[in-house]
Formats: C-alpha cells, sequence, structure tokens
C-alpha cells in the first residue's frame, strides 16, 4: 500500500505485524523526491581468492543489527526491470539470468549471473562518498537495483567497467530518517579472477580494476585502505597485524589471511579455506555496537565458488552450511522466477539445498511500491 504526499515523493504503509515493521529501520525515503524503503547494504567484508590453479572463490560476511529476512533468488533472462526512481528511471531486459541475496524483500544486495559475474553491496560510510545531483536528464537507478543491473546485463567485469565509465546511469541514494545519506559501494568479480572496487566519489564513479584487489569492507575510501595496508608486515610495513573489528583493520587481516592461504585439493577444501578467511573477518555475537552499523554483528557469511559455480551460506544463527548449485537452475527466458527463504528456512536446511529452490511470484523492486 502507498499513499502520495505533498511534493510527490511516497510513503510506504505497512500492516501490523508485518515483518518490514519490525525492521531496523521502517521506511528510508529516496533522495530527490523518489521513494522510501529500509536498508538493503549493510555492513561486511568482502574476499575474493584466485587459486594457484585459476580457480576462483568470493567470501563476504554481512554484519548487521538483525537478521534482514535473506533469501535465494533465481532471475531468468528476459525480464523487464525499471530502475525505481520518480523522474526518467533506467529501463532494460536481463539479458543473463542470475542468483542473488535480496533483502528486506526490496533488492539484491548479492549475487552471480550465469556467466560467473558476481557482486557485492556494502556500507561505506565515508563523507567523500557522493552520488551527486539529481540529473533528470540521465536514466535514474536506484541503489536497490544497483547489484542487479550488472548481474542482468553482463558477462565480465571489464564489460561492466566499461558501462560504468561511458556514464550511461546515474545511482539515485537514499535518505535515512534522521537525515543522512545512504553511503553505498560495489565490488565487482568474474570466473578469470578479475575485480573491480566501484565508489562514487563527488558524484563521479570511481573505479579500481585490478586481480590485485581482492578485499572490500567498509570505510575509509578504497585509496585510504590500500594506503593503510602498507604499514604492515607483508605489505611493506613495519605493523603487526590488527585485532580490531574496525574496516581498516578488517581489511589488513582478511588481505593478509588470503595471501598466505595453500593450494586447495578440491573445491570443497577451497571453499572450506575461504569460510576461514571470513571467520577470521566476522564481528562475533555481543561485539557488535549499536549506533555504528559499520561495526555490527555478523548475521550470516557467504561463498560463491565461481568456478564450480556453487553458492554456499552460512547463517552465523544456525550451525549448518547450506549451498545451491546455481548452473542447474533453469535460467530461460519465461521460466519461473525461484526463490529460497534461505535465513527463514535455515534449520531445516542442511548441505545441498538446489532442490528447494522453487517457483514464487514474480520479485518486485522497492517492495510494495
Amino acid at each position: 500500500m502507498y499513499q502520495p504526499r505533498k511534493g510527490g515523493s511516497v510513503m510506504l504503509l505497512f500492516t501490523k505485524g508485518s515483518f518490514l515493521l519490525k525492521a531496523v529501520a521502517l521506511i528510508m525515503v529516496f533522495s530527490f523526491g523518489a521513494n522510501l524503503f529500509v536498508p538493503l547494504a549493510l555492513a561486511c567484508t568482502r574476499v575474493m581468492w584466485l587459486t594457484e590453479n585459476g580457480h576462483v572463490y568470493v567470501g563476504r560476511t554481512q554484519d548487521w543489527t538483525e537478521r534482514v529476512n535473506s533469501k535465494f533468488r533465481k532471475f531468468p533472462r528476459g525480464i523487464s526491470r525499471v530502475g525505481v526512481v520518480a523522474e526518467n528511471p533506467a529501463k532494460w531486459t536481463s539479458k543473463y539470468g542470475s542468483f542473488a541475496i535480496t533483502g528486506y524483500d526490496i533488492g539484491t544486495h548479492e549475487g552471480v549471473n550465469e556467466k560467473g559475474l558476481s557482486t557485492h553491496l556494502l556500507f561505506l560510510a565515508d563523507e567523500a562518498s557522493d552520488y551527486g545531483k539529481r540529473d533528470p536528464s540521465i536514466p535514474g537507478l536506484s541503489i536497490e537495483l544497483w547489484a542487479q543491473y550488472y548481474l542482468d546485463n553482463f558477462a565480465t567485469v571489464t564489460e561492466a567497467v566499461q558501462d560504468i565509465r561511458q556514464g550511461k546511469l546515474q545511482v539515485v541514494p537514499i535518505i535515512f530518517p534522521n537525515g543522512a545519506q545512504s553511503r553505498l559501494h560495489l565490488s565487482l568479480e568474474d570466473k578469470t579472477g578479475n575485480s573491480a572496487i566501484v565508489e562514487y566519489i563527488n558524484g563521479k564513479p570511481k573505479v579500481y580494476m585490478d586481480k590485485s584487489y581482492a578485499v572490500m569492507t567498509n570505510e575509509p575510501t578504497y585509496d585510504k585502505q590500500l594506503a593503510n595496508l602498507k604499514n604492515y608486515r607483508s605489505f611493506g610495513g613495519n605493523k603487526p597485524l590488527p585485532g580490531e573489528r574496525t574496516p581498516m583493520d578488517r581489511f589488513v587481516r582478511a588481505s593478509y589471511y588470503t595471501k598466505a592461504l595453500p593450494q586447495p585439493a578440491n573445491p570443497e577444501t577451497a571453499a572450506a579455506y575461504m569460510f576461514s578467511v571470513i571467520r577470521n573477518a566476522s564481528v562475533p555475537f555481543g561485539a557488535g555496537e549499536p549506533d555504528k552499523p559499520n561495526v555490527a554483528n555478523t548475521i550470516f557469511r557467504t561463498v560463491i565458488d565461481l568456478t564450480n559455480q556453487r553458492y554456499y551460506f552460512e547463517s552465523t544463527y544456525a550451525p549448518n552450511v547450506v549451498w545451491v548449485d546455481f548452473s542447474e537452475l533453469d535460467y530461460s527466458e519465461g521460466s519461473d522466477e525461484e526463490e529460497l527463504a534461505v535465513e527463514q528456512e535455515i534449520f531445516s536446511l542442511n548441505g545441498s539445498a538446489t532442490d528447494r529452490v522453487i517457483p514464487k511470484k514474480p520479485f518486485v523492486f522497492g517492495g510494495q511500491i
């Protein structure tokens, strides 16, 4: 349900008992008079590992103040998309099928497509992060579709970065109830081991593309993270390995331990190695700070095997690790969208859950708007 507000913006009205009503923030306002929604990109650590034999694994922790009703979703080819902004929204039809994780039932915050391109959205609480003033002459893309746009349209990191640098779209941020602007950055990885980090600085995209850019956490901006890394042992400096929960310390630890990983005997062992790194960068229960979403408890961890096309999920609320072999799903145009409410159903899952991904009604980005 929704009703217009003065000035043309929109307010969501949720029924009593709705899980969204219980979320960390009920309503968030798109900047520039667009829509309201809850946050979908959270504090995290992302790590990519290119093994000696050329296999690629991407691990991620999701750190937040509560579970966000995360669900696995399969999107087939041929879906028509609209950028969910008030004026001149971007429009496209998905070229590739994808398998993603959505949060709060409003948008994609990580995923992989059938060509082996994956992407992750992370929190970036840095004042330098700025998407710029909305220019209605440029097609707009809301943050809730930012990750999905690349999964739908590109097969490699290079292709995606070329599109970003051409400036075809404008990413539209959100405004929190306290007036603070959401600040997010995005990672891209592909099965060749290429990597890119994308941050909007002073209204323009700043892209770091190289296989060496294997780790991303939160603030500060990526150039400062790279400069700080050089202060530590194994990276040219003299400082010992740091142990705090802060994004900068997690960045250093994840970089160090990924660099030290041995050659795995098989894909399953490689996934376990990747989990060992991102668990080290996790924030245990009770160690988070409620007023700092960039230092929140880890609520789940994922590992994507881009080479063998398997997606692992581990909730920190349960002892289970489950996975989906996403290459076995049907991405053909006209096939059903499918879902596995993995966070809700975690206690009934263990090991392979590919057959638990079942048809569901089409997903609506932005929820009920």
